[in-house]
């Protein structure tokens, strides 16, 4: 079954600060991905869920790059992105670069190349 998903993306402030190094990147993301629902969970709407998505920027020397996404499966989308945006700054600043990583050491998720050939993960489901 096929099912619509509206989501927008949601650029943590971490690709400058790891360098652009898709495998630090990349369990970076599903630690903040996992983390988001205690962060912001009075701005995350009820039945929304939260991948990672491959996008594509033309402005990105590599025309793509993995971001988060809060998904929703109505046009009548209406997260707060601005403010979500807040809280992982903000707690991406209070955790630092070691702490992040250290959080991330283990952490399993599917390498950049993988996420492209999937568009994203974990795959959402309605329901």
């Amino acid at each position: 079954m096929e099912v619509d998903l509206f989501f927008t993306p949601i650029e943590p402030p971490i690709y400058e600060l790891l360098a652009w190094d898709m495998a630090l990147i990349m369990p970076c993301l599903e630690v903040i991905r996992r983390e988001l629902p205690n962060l912001a969970k009075d701005l995350i709407p009820k039945d929304s869920q939260i991948a990672i998505f491959a996008t594509t920027q033309t402005k990105f020397p590599g025309s793509s790059y993995p971001v988060l996404g809060v998904v929703q499966f109505t046009e009548d989308y209406n997260a707060p992105y601005v403010a979500i945006e807040a809280k992982i700054r903000t707690w991406c600043r209070e955790t630092g670069k070691e702490g992040m990583l250290k959080l991330a050491a283990g952490v399993e998720v599917p390498s950049w190349a993988e996420l492209k050939e999937m568009a994203c993960y974990p795959l959402p489901t309605a329901g």
